[in-house]
């Protein structure tokens, strides 16, 4: 057991030095670490303050093991994610956000998973709606060319994850590693040209931005709102950075859009079938108030970031119309159908393999 190293993790002044956390990975995927320091390593993370020193010391070694791919036809795409955590539960704002903007033309990947800090994670509500996860790189590029729009699954993340989540078992992943679920926007696997990343904490703006200023990820938005959300809110004061030349800080008021009459209580999610209900009546146009102007706040966000709108100001303007001319539900339900289309040709194989 590295005793020496994961006492200075969990109880040092400083984080450990990147050789030595490296090293300790290291261990974890020639699975030379036994379960019980992976466990001290994971849980250790998890309990201290966020510090860009253990966020670099991690992310580079997922990158250094599986460095971010190219996906065919992604030119241009806005990778849209939140590190959870927000003191709110809602139901799935950024999801809804993809589907907007994308209907408006952005190109958009939306990374996700399974609940974690709330009742309906985005993949539980894509497969509530009926929308297909991509299986392989050549189906994710195949949904990104013919919708603007790509959902990135679990599957496609770098075998560091799954080896931590193995090595814990039977002990919930999410029970102890929420600095990995925290950091999980760092972690995208596809090149991107713009992200727009919701905080859970107000202290992640600086850590985050020092971050992606720190590697030169120019246009990255980050955001946490007042109220508690990992995204933007039609309601009170939104507080932003802009990485791009420096990193620019602002702050929205949504008054000032006219916005933010309503209440936080028109964003409460639920369990997926109800949230997927939720999406489906702000896409259709049949929902209106906070619930569908926090959506379009999050589209105009994606839409300045894929340099389709000017600012977000100009962006709500498209994505307005997007969901008033029935472009938002026509993107969802065409993607429903390719669904249906793609698990039809996986039957076909399937039947052809076993014959």
């Amino acid at each position: 057991m590295n005793k020496p190293f994961l006492r200075q993790l969990i109880s040092g002044v400083k984080p450990p030095e990147q050789p030595e956390f490296h090293a300790f990975l290291d261990r974890v995927m020639n699975n030379e670490a036994d379960k019980s320091e992976v466990i001290a390593f994971l849980s250790g993370l998890s309990a201290k303050p966020l510090c860009l020193e253990n966020v670099e010391n991690f992310v580079s070694y997922y990158f250094k093991l599986t460095p971010a791919k190219r996906l065919e036809g992604s030119e241009g795409a806005v990778n849209v994610v939140g590190t959870g955590g927000g003191s709110i539960g809602t139901f799935n704002i950024s999801t809804a956000a993809a589907f907007v903007a994308s209907a408006a033309g952005a190109k958009v990947l939306k990374s996700g998973s399974a609940a974690y800090s709330s009742q309906c994670g985005s993949l539980d509500v894509l497969q509530a709606l009926g929308v297909p996860m991509p299986e392989s790189e050549a189906q994710m590029a195949e949904m990104v060319g013919e919708f603007n729009l790509g959902f990135i699954p679990p599957s496609h993340y770098g075998p560091l994850l799954k080896k931590l989540l193995i090595k814990v078992l039977p002990i919930a992943f999410r029970d102890i590693a929420g600095f990995v679920n925290t950091i999980g926007p760092l972690l995208c696997p596809y090149q991107v040209s713009g992200r727009l990343v919701g905080v859970g904490q107000p202290q992640y703006l600086d850590v985050f931005s020092a971050f992606y200023a720190q590697h030169q990820q120019k246009n990255t938005l980050l955001v946490y709102a007042d109220c508690g959300m990992d995204e933007f809110c039609s309601i009170g004061i939104n507080h932003y950075r802009l990485v791009d030349a420096g990193i620019q800080r602002w702050e929205l008021s949504t008054r000032k859009l006219g916005f933010g009459h309503g209440e936080l209580g028109e964003l409460a999610g639920g369990a997926p079938l109800e949230n997927a209900a939720i999406l489906r009546s702000i896409l259709s146009n049949q929902r209106l108030g906070e619930a569908r102007n926090t959506v379009v706040l999050n589209s105009a966000a994606l839409l300045f970031l894929a340099n389709k709108a000017a600012s977000i100001e100009a962006g709500i303007q498209l994505a307005e119309t997007a969901i008033t001319e029935g472009a938002a539900l026509n993107q969802l339900n065409r993607l429903v159908d390719w669904g249906s289309r793609l698990k039809s040709k996986n039957n076909v194989a399937m039947a052809v393999n076993v014959s």
